[in-house]
């Protein structure tokens, strides 16, 4: 990611990957972030959680390319969670258009997690952590 307005990091929990996107995202930035963020996410992970939390804006361009994202990512048959706090602006905007129709979204990444590990029939906290950059 070379726009400085937004950045991305990458975990993988077990069989799952946490992408934390801080920024900005609007018609600029949000057809790159959505490539990179793809790209972050492997085939063989069977879901993924996208933490909006450090998110301050998103325009219609990017809520466009975050329902396409989720698209492909369900033609993998990759499950998609999303993490928005309680009463940010992005949650709002993501509940105005509905989104939780092409991903459930959580308040709080523990949530989000919990809901993946539930569908793969894995105890909640059981996956091991290991972090890597952008």
């Amino acid at each position: 990611m070379t726009d400085p307005a937004v950045a991305i990091q990458t975990t993988r929990l077990a069989n799952h990957i946490v992408v934390r996107v801080t920024g900005e995202l609007d018609v600029f930035n949000a057809a790159t972030l959505t490539s990179d963020i793809e790209a972050a996410i492997p085939t063989q992970a069977h879901g993924a959680v996208i933490d909006l939390t450090g998110v301050g804006f998103l325009d219609s361009t990017a809520i466009r390319k975050l329902f396409g994202l989720a698209s492909r990512l369900a033609e993998r048959r990759q499950r998609l969670q999303i993490v928005t706090p309680d009463g940010s602006t992005v949650r709002r905007t993501l509940q105005l258009v509905d989104f939780s129709r092409a991903a459930p979204m959580h308040v709080t990444l523990e949530d989000a997690l919990a809901a993946l590990e539930t569908e793969d029939g894995e105890a909640p906290g059981s996956g091991s952590p290991s972090a890597s950059g952008p």
